[in-house]
C-alpha cells in the first residue's frame, strides 16, 4: 500500500516547487521568480501592490517585490535580514521628481521605527538618489554587505555604508509602523497577491 502513497505525494511536492517558480504578473508588471545578486540567486518571497486612498478612491501607485535568500514570513525576521536582499519598485504611473522625493520623505518620516546617530544624512543622501519616474519605471533597493546600493531605472546611482541603514529601511516596511500593513503581509507572502516558497 505504501508504495501506491509515495508515487502521488511526491508529484504534489514536484507541482508545488514548480509552482512556486512560475513569475507573477500583477497590474501588468512582470515579476521573476528569481534574481541575481552578488553572485547568489534570490527567490522571491513576496510581492504586492502600494495603494493611496484619495477622497475614498484608492489609487494604485507602485508593484514592490522582494527578494531574499531564503524564506521570510514574520516582520521580526525580516528586520533581522540581512544581505543580500533586494526590493524591486515598479511605478504604475509617471512620477515627477517634486513627488518622488516626499515620497520617500513622507515614507520615512512615518514609518522608520530605527534610527541611530548619522540616520538624517543617509535617509537625505538615500532620497536624493532617485529622480522622476516614467511610466512602469523601476526603483531598485539592494542591499550587498553592509552596503544599501540604490539603482533608478536601470542606473546605479550610489549607496549607503553601513548595517544601521539596512535596519532603518527594512524597518519602513516590517517595524511597528509599516508603510501599509496589506503590502508588508505581500512581501512577507501572506495573502493572495504574494509568491513565496
Amino acid at each position: 500500500m505504501k508504495r501506491f502513497l509515495f508515487p502521488p505525494l511526491l508529484i504534489l511536492l514536484c507541482l508545488s516547487i514548480v509552482r512556486n517558480l512560475r513569475a507573477l504578473e500583477i497590474q501588468g508588471v512582470n515579476i521573476p521568480p528569481t534574481t541575481q545578486l552578488g553572485g547568489e540567486t534570490l527567490q522571491l518571497n513576496g510581492a504586492g501592490i502600494r495603494t493611496f486612498t484619495l477622497l475614498m478612491v484608492p489609487i494604485k501607485i507602485y508593484v514592490a517585490s522582494l527578494y531574499t535568500p531564503f524564506m521570510i514570513r514574520t516582520p521580526s525576521a525580516a528586520l533581522e535580514g540581512s544581505a543580500p536582499m533586494e526590493f524591486d519598485f515598479t511605478f504604475l504611473r509617471a512620477v515627477g521628481q517634486g513627488d518622488v522625493t516626499k515620497a520617500w520623505s513622507s515614507q520615512f518620516e512615518q514609518s522608520v521605527s530605527y534610527t541611530y546617530s548619522g540616520f538624517e544624512r543617509d535617509r537625505n543622501a538615500f532620497i536624493g538618489f532617485f529622480g522622476p519616474l516614467q511610466n512602469m519605471g523601476v526603483e531598485q533597493v539592494q542591499f550587498v554587505g553592509t552596503n544599501t546600493i540604490v539603482i533608478d531605472q536601470g542606473v546605479k546611482k550610489g549607496s549607503i555604508q553601513g548595517r544601521d541603514f539596512q535596519k532603518a529601511f527594512l524597518s519602513l516596511w516590517f517595524g511597528s509602523k509599516p508603510v501599509a500593513t496589506d503590502l508588508q503581509k505581500a512581501l512577507l507572502g501572506r495573502d493572495t497577491i504574494t509568491a513565496g516558497r
